[in-house]
């Protein structure tokens, strides 16, 4: 059980389970329900209660309810420690893995499984900690009942296993539900990325608007009748433990007598302990749903996790910052890469092709779509590991031991660029260096830098990309990749980019690589390569 996988875990050496205090706690629940039966026979029989009782019970009831209250306080703080270690383990894994292999993860599945799993189980853990404790005060309760009478306790036990058998079974049902809600809640929320991040095309397209609501209306329509399922078995769980109860007073009440003398004088001890039992046990069943949404979940955390362990590179912490600082000449040389997706094969093949970049010299990559630029970029950036061919810095080649190392000389804008609200990594940069290029950019009536970030990402593309510049240029890297950085900017920015950052840039000997359409502008280059279906051209400047 993943579950319980969780918990102990989390308890070690230095956090150790407070057992003996679980057992004390219990044990002063067990004596509390004896003593509150014996407190009842004196007072059924008109004898008074005396002083030492009545300090007794305060003196149990402290002790349940301060170890329970402990035990309660410690569960919750070791599983809420280890949901915080599994969030940084997989995020941890995510930075590791290759990018070519991440994007063949779903984006929807990895954060439908990563935020909402650890989320919900987050907020549902408490709840999760009350039904253990439930399980000890249950246990309390029949040892009670074995001290009051032992064949009792027997029929109590065989009840008992019949009825976590029965138990079991819908929780298993519940089980399967529950990894089908949850692929169902993938589904939707890709389905809902797809209505946010692709608004303009179905606002362009009626017919892939009405397509794309369809689906979407076919999967909340899957999932709501998951759901109801889900509710269905929990409500037969629900019932199911005011059923038992029932059928334990029942077997108390009809089936001791056959096999204990003198029962008159314990049957209303048994049938409060029974009656008590009422409690933790709706305790428990009333979130056997919660039980099965937290083990699935952590069936599907444990599964991406091991997804990212399996593709990870191992090679991705060492690396040297400094390693292949200030190169003069980068070469690629036989590079051949077959992008190739699960079950369809080899969709495009680029290279084999050999490429020199040189610093302080300016090259432009032109080209079709679809004719290998964007993936060319990431192989001479290290994004992307070739199949054959090699990479070399100033004659030392590029293993994969450094890789890592290697493209720390890169700062790249990609034309799917991520722009993050913060200067990860250069938090010693000083505010008026930042508001400097700020206004250079002509932002400086649209955004501000605050606290150590940006007051807004609300800009149009084009402004979108000269905040990503500012933060390209703020890294100061020896190698910048720009992939179409141009294409959303207007006259000035286009002019600012070709006749004024580029040459500023190869000024200070950084090596400029710069996929442009821009046809007006080549003579700002001082080579020109043209890729056709995944083959150099080399192109006038």
């Amino acid at each position: 059980m993943h579950l319980l996988h969780l918990v102990r875990s989390g308890f070690n050496r230095k956090t150790k389970l407070p057992l003996p205090l679980i057992v004390l706690s219990a044990m002063a629940n067990a004596a509390l329900i004896g003593l509150v039966n014996h407190s009842a026979e004196l007072a059924a029989f008109g004898e008074p209660i005396s002083v030492r009782l009545v300090f007794l019970y305060l003196v149990l009831f402290l002790i349940f309810a301060y170890g329970n209250s402990l035990c309660w306080r410690r569960f919750n703080r070791v599983l809420q420690q280890q949901l915080s270690r599994l969030r940084l383990r997989i995020a941890d894994k995510v930075r590791a893995a290759p990018l070519r292999q991440l994007e063949e993860v779903d984006e929807g599945e990895l954060l439908a499984t990563v935020n909402h799993e650890t989320n919900v189980l987050s907020a549902n853990l408490p709840l999760l900690t009350g039904a253990i404790q439930s399980v000890f005060l249950l246990l309390a309760a029949l040892l009670y009942i074995a001290t009051v009478s032992m064949a009792a306790f027997a029929i109590v036990i065989a009840v008992s296993v019949l009825g976590a058998g029965l138990f079991w079974r819908r929780r298993k049902a519940m089980n399967t539900v529950m990894t089908q809600v949850l692929q169902c809640e993938g589904e939707v929320l890709t389905e809902m990325i797809g209505f946010t991040q692709g608004f303009k095309e179905i606002k362009l397209h009626a017919d892939r608007s009405d397509s794309l609501f369809n689906a979407y209306r076919d999967s909340t329509g899957q999932l709501r009748n998951k759901v109801i399922g889900v509710a269905g078995i929990w409500t037969t769980l629900i019932q199911f433990s005011s059923a038992f109860i029932y059928a334990l007073l029942g077997a108390l009440i009809f089936l001791v007598p056959l096999y204990t003398d003198g029962y008159t004088d314990i049957v209303y001890k048994l049938v409060a302990a029974a009656a008590f039992c009422l409690g933790p046990l709706t305790s428990i069943t009333s979130v056997g749903h919660l039980f099965a949404s937290a083990e699935v979940g952590l069936a599907r955390i444990a599964s991406i996790e091991a997804r990212l362990a399996d593709i990870a590179d191992p090679d991705v912490n060492k690396f040297d910052p400094d390693r292949f600082r200030a190169p003069r000449q980068i070469r690629c040389e036989g590079i051949c890469f077959n992008y190739q997706i699960p079950g369809r094969g080899t969709t495009f093949t680029t290279g084999p092709w050999t490429l020199e970049i040189n610093s302080g010299e300016i090259l432009f990559v032109t080209g079709g779509n679809g004719s290998g630029k964007s993936t060319a970029m990431k192989l001479i950036s290290g994004l992307y590991t070739p199949d054959s061919g090699s990479i070399s810095v100033d004659g030392t080649e590029v293993t994969s031991e450094l890789r890592s190392s290697y493209r720390e000389i890169f700062t790249a804008i990609f034309a799917d660029f991520h722009l993050f609200d913060r200067l990860y990594g250069l938090e010693g940069i000083a505010a008026d260096d930042v508001q400097r290029l700020i206004v250079r950019m002509g932002l400086e009536d649209k955004v501000n830098f605050e606290n150590g970030r940006f007051s807004t990402q609300a800009l149009s593309s084009g402004q979108r990309k000269r905040l990503a510049m500012i933060v390209a240029l703020l890294e100061d890297r020896d190698v910048y990749i720009f992939d179409e950085w141009a294409a959303d900017q207007d006259a000035h920015f286009r002019d600012v980019f070709y006749k004024e950052l580029l040459p500023d840039l190869k000024a200070r000997g950084k090596a400029v690589i710069a996929v442009t359409h821009d046809d007006r502008y080549w003579s700002c280059c001082d080579r020109r390569i043209t890729l056709d279906l995944g083959q150099i051209e080399l192109g006038a400047a």
